[in-house]
């Protein structure tokens, strides 16, 4: 994420509305169709939280932050750790490593979560910049 500047706001806000738009892309290819059927209700009133009117509300901000937590369950569930040990000769690294394996649904998650963590930490730092604007503002009133 590019360094945060108050006079940047403007800008923010746009990659926020555009980073927005690829989340609901995620949360319909990636998401949906991969999540139990009582577990998809969540996901799409979320996608509804995207529109630009309502994305910057904190409700939008909260709803991302389950989201994630249900996605990085749903990728913990769907991964299984192998100890693979080579102890041969020909081996110059370690004599044993960990090999992740996912299956289709939970690698399509995976591939979902870094754009869901971006969004959540753009909504979060222009919620922190509009919060500095309202205290600098009531420093300055009172000056």
């Amino acid at each position: 994420m590019p360094d945060l500047r108050l006079d940047l706001l403007d800008q923010h806000v746009a990659e926020a509305i555009a980073a927005a738009r690829v989340v609901d892309t995620a949360i319909e290819a990636d998401i949906i169709p991969n999540l139990s059927h009582l577990q998809r209700c969540h996901p799409k009133d979320v996608r509804k939280l995207l529109d630009p009117d309502l994305l910057f509300e904190a409700r939008t901000l909260t709803d991302i932050e389950v989201l994630v937590e249900t996605v990085e369950r749903a990728i913990l569930a769907g991964t299984t750790y192998e100890t693979v040990h080579d102890t041969s000769p020909e081996n110059v690294s370690a004599a044993y490593w960990t090999r992740t394996e996912r299956d289709g649904e939970t690698e399509d998650l995976y591939r979902a979560l870094p754009v869901l963590h971006d969004l959540r930490d753009r909504l979060q730092a222009i919620q922190d910049l509009l919060a500095t604007r309202r205290v600098l503002e009531a420093m300055n009133a009172d000056i």
